[in-house]
């Protein structure tokens, strides 16, 4: 069983907050399986942001995968977290980099990829993406996550084809 101590929003009644995202509200667990080789893949269907010029309300999909290194982060915490940027005014390729680093801060992945499919506005559509690495990965290391990635990928959309 993995070691829950540290966490204090699962389970429990959560104040939400819709504005300053910080990466100090992402709780994070033991990875419980460390060594191994498989990666998280967690989606944010409804995330949704304002255009930092004009504070109208910006919506898109967040794809993170990650390759977990000693730590996984917490889903509940990841949500409330990511609702936080509903009031927050900045750019879709801000926001991307931005969570990017906020997880690499909360639980320092092996590899992350956060990618952002947002909807178009003024008839363009940003789809921005954000890779991390961990410090002193070898290219060998670095394909073998593109690969596991890639991988939970395929499955993913083989999954949902065949709803």
């Amino acid at each position: 069983m993995s070691d829950t101590s540290d966490l204090t929003l699962l389970g429990r009644r959560s104040e939400y907050r819709y504005k300053d995202p910080r990466a100090d509200m992402l709780e994070t667990f033991p990875n419980p399986h460390p060594g191994g080789g498989w990666a998280v893949g967690l989606e944010c269907l409804e995330f949704t942001a304002l255009c930092p010029v004009t504070g109208q309300p910006d919506f898109g999909r967040l794809h993170i995968h990650y390759v977990p290194g000693e730590r996984c982060v917490e889903s509940k915490s990841l949500k409330l977290y990511l609702g936080a940027y509903r009031d927050h005014g900045a750019f879709h390729e801000d926001c991307v980099n931005r969570v990017a680093d906020d997880l690499v801060t909360a639980c320092s992945p092996r590899w992350l990829r956060v990618f952002g499919d947002f909807a178009p506005r003024g008839g363009i559509s940003i789809r921005p993406i954000a890779l991390r690495a961990a410090e002193g990965m070898s290219e060998a290391e670095i394909a073998a996550c593109v690969a596991l990635v890639d991988a939970h990928d395929a499955v993913g959309a083989s999954w949902v084809s065949r709803r």
